[in-house]
């Protein structure tokens, strides 16, 4: 199963693909093991094998499952006009990440404003950058510094680019700074190019915990937008989270 679910993982992050060959290098399994999964994967509709090409690719099945259980908290649809108005006020690309079982941060929502010019896709990397995007940033400042550790040594430190953060004084700060300010920034450590201010959305649940949720984030190019012209829009950012959190379907975490 563990291996299953590794397959689904590495076939998610491409986009023209995967050969058996190249799964099989990639989890360092043998070739026969690693074809009984994807068939496996496939007769259970997770996976379709290209007939042309012979690469496997996902279906929409995974994500329709976690559109289903979303909607059943109406959370999409509630969460969607508060992000487009923050879309539309901002100008930028709004993206909004939840929390999963406590463990991971996962995109689910997007909407872009109308300055958006420069096309930046809202899932370009479908793995969030604890250290180096504004929204992991984000998360991570709400968790007990032990707990942020485990995931970034899980994860990994990245350098996606020279200004990605790598050292536990650098990473401890941007911590700190969301705790005083509000917020994060992200100003081309995920990637070159493009800012981000993220903003977590934190509620009481029914044991009376504080807790993170999910992560509001604005994205925009830097071409385009200073640093400065960003973190101008971090008020209106986090009125918008404060909102999602005011109407964020409590649960425990039990």
């Amino acid at each position: 199963m563990r291996r299953g679910l590794q397959l689904i993982e590495i076939i998610s992050e491409g986009d023209s693909g995967w050969s058996l060959s190249d799964l099989a290098r990639l989890l360092d399994v043998n070739k026969v093991i690693v074809l009984r999964l994807l068939n496996e994967l496939v007769a259970a509709g997770y996976l379709y094998c290209r007939s042309d090409n012979g690469l496997y690719e996902l279906t929409f099945k995974l994500s329709n499952l976690g559109l289903r259980k979303l909607s059943q908290t109406r959370l999409l649809d509630q969460s969607s006009e508060i992000l487009k108005d923050l879309a539309i006020m901002s100008g930028e690309l709004v993206r909004l990440a939840v929390v999963e079982s406590t463990v991971k941060i996962t995109w689910v929502l997007a909407h872009a404003g109308s300055k958006r010019t420069l096309q930046i896709d809202p899932n370009y990397r479908l793995e969030i950058g604890l250290t180096t995007h504004a929204a992991g940033k984000a998360w991570l400042s709400t968790l007990d510094p032990k707990i942020s550790w485990s995931f970034i040594h899980q994860q990994g430190i990245q350098k996606f680019t020279e200004y990605s953060k790598s050292t536990k004084k650098e990473i401890e700060a941007d911590w700190k700074f969301v705790q005083k300010n509000g917020f994060s920034i992200s100003y081309e450590e995920n990637e070159i190019g493009v800012g981000a201010i993220a903003s977590p959305i934190v509620i009481t649940d029914t044991d009376m915990v504080r807790r993170c949720v999910g992560v509001v984030s604005i994205g925009a190019p830097v071409y385009r937008t200073s640093k400065k012209e960003l973190l101008a829009l971090a008020p209106l950012l986090i009125d918008k989270t404060q909102a999602l959190g005011k109407i964020w379907p409590i649960r425990s975490l039990e």
